[in-house]
């Protein structure tokens, strides 16, 4: 049982544009630990295609805990990751 990685809680934030899409303001999500940044925006875009779809690649910023995250960082329970999209 050593292997098993624990899920974690993280906050996802949604600008103007984007609740227009998820309908949400924010939304917790559960991932397990140890997913990368790049990784959970998979996850995001896999649940919200029309994203990708509306916001080419350098229409979307992120932030994770206030700082822009590189793909390497690694999610931690607690995080907060904002999405910002730029029309």
């Amino acid at each position: 049982m050593e292997n098993v990685l624990k899920p974690i809680k993280i906050k996802v934030f949604y600008n103007e544009n984007l609740k227009k899409i998820t309908g949400k303001d924010f939304e917790e999500i559960m991932v397990s630990e140890g997913l990368g940044f790049a990784q959970s925006l998979y996850f995001l875009f896999s649940s919200y295609p029309e994203i990708t779809k509306k916001f080419s690649p350098g229409k979307l910023g992120f932030l994770l805990n206030g700082k822009k995250p590189t793909e390497y960082d690694v999610l931690k329970d607690g995080d907060e990751l904002k999405l910002v999209g730029i029309e």
